[in-house]
Parts: structure tokens; C-alpha cells; sequence
């Protein structure tokens, strides 16, 4: 394939560009070759499909961070300076291109099985290379040794690479000023000192059949996953077949996506006729509003109803943070699907879903509010830019977790409500 690194730049970026706004499965070669101005026969000088477009623009992404982290990080001599150069490294080469690394978090399982086995080893090849920063430093006794390294890893990874999916470089937070906000989260947490210090001293793992900080580095698949159900039809106007069709679309939707699954798929899945779907649904679409509309009205009144009764501010923070990833890993495909495929909705479903969201938004803004009036959160950092920071670091757990590992729902809650709000620096 003869290519020169300018067309190829050229050509990753206007495909990740349409990508970003359109969806891989909704956008075609036709308009890529358009917007790159060449005809479609073209463009398959450069790739062999659309699927080798994507793999590669998953590379080059992945290729990108193995070659620049490292090498901004070998460059610093102290362990805690090396893990604030890997948040960033990891963040100016994020932000350096932008689109081509939301195709990377967002359009993964469009993969063929092999592609994707590839860029996942690349994935977890970077990610070792993190890990074993946190770990020196753990060994170097400057970062929190309670808590594993592969935890306070994934954590850290999940607030950063969040960033992608909300940053705007014409806003007024610049990036090297995002690169200090989220070292400040990670290393020293969103509590005041004497906040955490007295969050500490109540033993943030208090509770029955929970872990002790000292017990996650040696606890190993013990406590599973406990999983509070919910009815099935119960969201749903007590209608089962209804019920039955949503969550046959989670499925095939979470693991297919959207555009590419067909009513058709749906109803052989449920065992019956195409026909007999629309019953219940007058389009495709119709599913797709339904259980957005059902996951954020979810997780919004499963967070209310949690902090309700919780006066103490720093109580209700971390009550906060634990019923929302418990809320999460309930229905974890769903909650997914809401994620990566509601821009696919018409117009003035977008409108009416991203509502949902931004008033959840807005409640886990206000809460973070009320403790820096309180005085227990840091008030150096806008509300706003703790809140994209905790929910990035919330909301990407549906992407790592299974069911049935070292830890339960309610333990990873209240894990991440430690290193949320105290911090991973000794």
C-alpha cells in the first residue's frame, strides 16, 4: 500500500471527524472519500474497507501512546514525577488528536474479532506500562499502597481519556490547565485535608460484608457480584412482551450497535415475527428512545433516593459516588448502549435524552456544590470540572467490569469514592 504519512494523516482524521459526529455504522466510504475530496474508487488505494479504515486508525492511536508516554515518562527520574508525567503525557497526546482517540473509545467492537484482539493487545500493553508506574511508586512509598495498582489505574484512565468526550479546545480551561486539574483530583482528591483526614478515620469501608483497604490488595473473587434486580417489565408500563423487546434490543444493540442491528435480529431473538414487533413499537427507533429514557431516569432516581436521608456533605459525596456505579453495573449493557449510541436518535428525542442527562449532570454538580460550601471539597477547582472528572471516572467502569470478579458493585463504589475524594498519593 503506498501512502504518504500526509494523505494518511489526512484521511484518519477526516474519517475519525465523521466518525465522531455520525457514528462508524451510519457514516459510508462515499462520504469519506467526499470529504477528503478524492472519488470513492480512491480511497480503497489506502484501505481494503471501511472495518480496515477503523482498525487502523485504532492502531495509529494506540501506537502513538506507547511511543510518546514512555518516552516523556523514562525522561523524569522521581517516581511521583513520573505517575504526574504519565497523566500528562497521556493527556496532551489524547487531546493532540482528539477524534482519531474518541473512534478508539467509542467504536472498538465495530472490529472484526481479530482486528479487535489486536488493538486490545495494544491496549493492555499500554496499560501494563501505567500500571507498573503506579506500582514503582507504590514501592517508592509516594503512592497509596491500600489500594492495587490496577485499580487506581483504571481509575486514572477512565477520568483521562474521558476528557476526550467533553474537552473543547476554544473553551476557557486550556489543556495544560485540564493536565493540572486532573493530576490534583488523581493524586491529592476532591476533599480538603481535614476532610480527609477525618474521612479516613471513619473507615470509608465500614459496612457489612465489605472490604477493609488493607483486604482489596489480597482479596481474590470472593464476594462476586451482588446485583440488587429489577423487574424486568416494571420501566417498561407493566408490559412484558415490551419489556422482553428491550432488553432482546440491549443486547444486540450493546454488542452490535445500533445502526447495525436490524428489528428484524430483535425479533428472532424473541421468537416471533418481525410483524409481531411492531405491537409494541412503531419503529426502531422506539427502542433506542426507550431505554435511554429508562437508563437515566435509572440511575437519576436511584442516586436521589440514595443520598435522600445523607445530610453530612462528605457522606453524601461518597453515597453519591456509590450508588451511581452500583446504578450502573445493575444494568451495565444498558446503561452502555445510553452512552455510545443516543446521538443516533432523531433530533428531538436527542434533545429530550440529553436533557435526562444533563439534569443528572446537574444533580452531581450540585451535590459536589454543597460540599465545597461546606468546606470538606476543594474549592481551587470549579464544581464543573470535579464533576466531568468524577463522572468520567464513574461512567467508564461499564467498560472494565464483570460480573463475578474480585469485588462487588458496592465495593468498587466505595472504592472509587476513596480515590475520588482522598486521592492515590501517600
Amino acid at each position: 500500500m503506498k501512502e504518504t504519512g500526509e494523505t494518511t494523516d489526512r484521511l484518519f482524521d477526516t474519517a475519525a471527524d465523521l466518525f465522531w459526529h455520525k457514528g462508524y455504522a451510519a457514516t459510508t466510504t462515499r462520504e469519506i472519500a467526499t470529504a477528503v475530496g478524492i472519488q470513492q474508487a480512491s480511497l480503497y488505494h489506502h484501505m481494503a474497507s471501511k472495518e480496515d479504515l477503523l482498525h487502523k486508525i485504532c492502531l495509529s492511536s494506540l501506537q502513538r501512546f506507547l511511543a510518546e508516554v514512555p518516552a516523556a515518562v523514562n525522561a523524569v527520574a522521581g517516581p511521583l514525577d513520573r505517575v504526574r508525567m504519565v497523566i500528562r503525557a497521556h493527556q496532551f497526546t489524547l487531546l493532540q488528536n482528539q477524534q482519531r482517540n474518541v473512534t478508539l473509545l467509542t467504536e472498538l467492537r465495530a472490529l472484526s474479532v481479530p482486528h479487535r484482539k489486536e488493538v486490545l493487545a495494544l491496549r493492555e500493553k499500554y496499560e501494563r506500562f501505567v500500571r507498573s508506574t503506579i506500582e514503582n511508586a507504590q514501592a517508592a512509598g509516594v503512592i497509596r499502597r491500600d489500594i492495587p495498582a490496577n485499580y487506581l489505574g483504571l481509575a486514572l484512565l477512565s477520568v483521562l481519556n474521558h476528557s476526550a468526550l467533553w474537552f473543547r479546545k476554544d473553551q476557557a480551561l486550556q489543556e495544560e490547565q485540564l493536565a493540572d486539574v486532573l493530576t490534583k483530583v488523581f493524586l491529592q482528591g476532591a476533599a480538603t485535608p481535614v476532610a480527609r483526614g477525618s474521612f479516613a478515620a471513619r473507615g470509608s469501608f465500614a459496612g457489612r460484608g465489605s472490604l477493609s483497604l488493607p483486604d482489596l490488595a489480597t482479596n481474590v473473587n470472593k464476594n462476586g457480584a451482588r446485583f440488587r434486580k429489577r423487574p424486568k417489565a416494571e420501566s417498561n408500563g407493566h408490559n412484558p412482551a415490551l419489556a422482553r423487546a428491550l432488553d432482546a434490543a440491549i443486547g444486540l444493540f450493546s454488542r452490535k450497535g445500533y445502526t447495525a442491528t436490524s428489528t428484524r435480529e430483535v425479533a428472532a431473538l424473541l421468537g416471533i415475527q418481525k410483524a409481531s414487533l411492531y405491537y409494541h413499537i412503531s419503529s426502531k427507533e422506539d427502542l433506542l428512545y426507550m431505554i435511554c429514557r429508562a437508563s437515566l431516569e435509572q440511575i437519576r432516581h436511584d442516586v436521589e433516593t440514595a443520598i435522600q436521608e445523607v445530610k453530612d456533605p462528605l457522606d453524601r459525596q461518597r453515597t453519591l459516588i456509590s450508588s451511581h456505579i452500583e446504578s450502573l453495573l445493575r444494568d451495565a449493557d444498558k446503561h452502555s448502549v445510553t452512552f455510545t449510541e443516543m446521538h443516533a436518535l432523531s433530533q428531538d428525542r436527542l434533545a429530550q435524552v440529553l436533557a435526562l442527562r444533563d439534569a443528572h449532570e446537574i444533580l452531581v454538580r450540585s451535590v459536589l456544590k454543597e460540599a465545597q460550601t461546606a468546606g470538606v471539597l476543594r474549592g481551587d477547582i470549579d464544581a464543573k470540572y470535579l464533576s466531568l472528572a468524577l463522572l468520567g471516572m464513574m461512567n467508564r467502569v461499564t467498560v472494565w467490569y464483570r460480573r463475578g470478579g474480585p469485588l462487588s458493585p458496592n465495593q468498587v463504589g466505595q472504592l472509587f469514592a476513596v480515590i475520588f475524594l482522598a486521592g492515590a498519593a501517600a
